[in-house]
């Protein structure tokens, strides 16, 4: 007959392996978490700069050519389109990102 210390040991070591296998995922979920919005804060503020950069450019070219917001306009839907386009870049590539780890 097995003794009930035995059986409490083995149970407890099975017990601390699945914590221990718990623990490894959770920090694995978390890292992943956190490099996911890492990422959309890269998106986000690549977006928004361009645009404000396209914006600017437009008011001061504007402002030196004597013409009121048709270069305003013009640079502004280049830096959204510019914006755009790379969110579409850094979206792909989380996106192979992702499928790579998997």
């Amino acid at each position: 007959m097995i003794d009930k210390n035995d059986q409490l040991n083995q149970v407890s070591e099975k017990i601390d392996e699945i914590k221990s296998r718990n623990k490894k995922n959770d920090n694995r979920q978390k890292q992943l978490r956190g490099r996911q919005i890492s990422i959309a804060m890269r998106i986000s503020i690549e977006l928004i700069i361009s645009i404000i950069i396209g914006a600017t450019l437009g008011w001061y070219i504007d402002k030196w050519f004597d013409t009121k917001p048709i270069f305003f306009i013009i640079f502004l839907i280049l830096g959204i389109v510019s914006g755009i386009k790379t969110a579409i870049t850094s979206s792909r590539q989380l996106y192979e990102d992702n499928n790579n780890d998997h």
